[in-house]
């Protein structure tokens, strides 16, 4: 199960009511891996589901994950944040060991 913030789930169904497709859902995947072990994560906007894959529903928002990423977020935490440094979705991962590699993972 991935949580969501009050502000990222906001922000999720604004972006949903914009597609104004009843069947919009937010897919959330993880795209690769560096080689230090950190995730680079995307998300996306859709109303294909994809053959196995996994779906949470919450307050209104379809969440997608596939099966490949669903093992690697499981327990994960998306936030919304919005500061001088920049806007945008944050995924803080406790399967996702940091480390100090200056890869920008």
């Amino acid at each position: 199960m991935i949580n969501v913030s009050d502000k990222a789930a906001a922000e999720m169904k604004r972006f949903i009511a914009e597609a104004e497709d009843p069947e919009t859902a937010v897919h959330i995947f993880v795209e690769s891996a560096c080689h230090c072990g950190a995730a680079h994560y995307g998300m996306a906007l859709g109303s294909e589901i994809p053959s196995g894959a996994n779906i949470q529903e919450m307050d209104g928002i379809r969440l997608v994950v596939d099966s490949d990423s669903a093992p690697q977020l499981e327990g994960a935490e998306i936030d919304f944040r919005d500061s001088m440094m920049g806007r945008g979705f944050v995924i803080s991962n406790p399967n996702i060991e940091r480390t100090g590699c200056g890869c920008g993972g």
